[in-house]
Formats: structure tokens, sequence, C-alpha cells
């Protein structure tokens, strides 16, 4: 029995011409409906072989980005599959192919209910990246609970939107490999 795939997939192009180099880029947006992120926007260098089809750079840096946002393996063959037959179908139509800006868009809805981790872990860290601070003197003799030291023992710290503080560092070791506060389990994201 067939299943259907834990995504759909739409390809589309852009083209304008070009006064200099022809600028190529392959965009990718992924959107995973079951969360309340939105669309993961990716681009790289759209390079293609003689015979139209994408180079290996290209699909190596395609794959690459499909697994680290956690599509899996089978569905990103598929997809690599369908954008270089796509690029090899739209190559011969451009009327100058060395004078044409062409962007290839990848535009890919995933359902994969577990595929969510590892981007919202990254939106948060970025967030704690940009939120440190100093300690103050009321929370000096506060134990960091990822590391058992006192917080007044490093000059950087960050309070979850539990309220709970620990050194910068650890959390942001933390929130790479989990999505709760390591004291009440609050979803962080």
């Amino acid at each position: 029995m067939n299943h259907p795939p834990p995504y759909t997939l739409v390809l589309s192009d852009k083209k304008k011409p070009t006064c200099s180099v022809p600028k190529r880029t392959l965009t990718m947006k992924i959107k995973r409906p079951n969360t309340q992120q939105t669309t993961i926007r990716i681009s790289i260098a759209l390079k293609t072989s003689s015979n139209g089809h994408l180079d290996d750079g290209t699909v190596s840096d395609m794959e690459y980005m499909l697994l680290y946002h956690e599509i899996d393996f089978d569905s990103v063959t598929e997809i690599v599959d369908e954008t270089t037959d796509y690029v090899a179908g739209v190559m011969p139509t451009l009327d100058d192919v060395t004078g044409t800006d062409l962007d290839v868009i990848v535009k890919i809805t995933d359902f994969n209910p577990q595929a969510w981790n590892r981007i919202d872990l990254d939106v948060y860290t970025i967030d704690l990246r940009n939120s440190r601070r100093d300690s103050v003197p009321s929370e000096e003799n506060d134990i960091c609970a990822i590391c058992h030291n006192e917080l007044g023992a490093s000059g950087e710290l960050n309070t979850l939107v539990c309220n709970h503080s620990y050194h910068h560092e650890c959390i942001i070791g933390w929130v790479k490999m989990n999505l709760t506060c390591p004291v009440c389990r609050t979803t962080l994201a």
C-alpha cells in the first residue's frame, strides 16, 4: 500500500534580465503547519552541470540544509530529484541563458509533527544570545540548576520566559538539545 509523502512540494521560478553575471539562486521555503513558526527560508547558489541538472555542490548543499531541518532522507532524495528535473526543464526555456537571472523557488510543506524541534531551538538560541545580562546582587548566591555553581560566578546570565535564571553558556548548551526549562519543564518555544 502506498502512503502519501509527509510533505507537499511546489516548484516555481523567477526570471529576469541581468546586466552583468547572472545570479542563480535556489530558495527553499519550508512550512510546518503543525507549529506556530513562520516559513524557514534557505537560499543557496544554483549551479548546474552541462546537462542542465543541479551540479554535485548544489545537490550537496540542498541535501545538507534539508536534513539539518529534519526532513527525512527519503523525502530529501525525492525533493532533490524533482528540483533537479525542474531546473533542467527551465534552463532550455530561457531566452538568454548567459544573461538571465534565475531564482528557483522550492516550497515544501512538511507534515512531520516531530520535525519542528531543531528549528524552534535555533530560534530560541538566537533570542537567548541577544538577551544576555549581568547578575543582580539578589541572585548572586542562587545556584545554576545546570552546572550547580553560583550564578554570581559568571558575569552573564539569561532568564527564561518562566523566570528561571541560568548562566548564559549553560542555558545556551541546554536549549540546543531541550525545549523545556531545566527546573519547571515549561515549554520554551
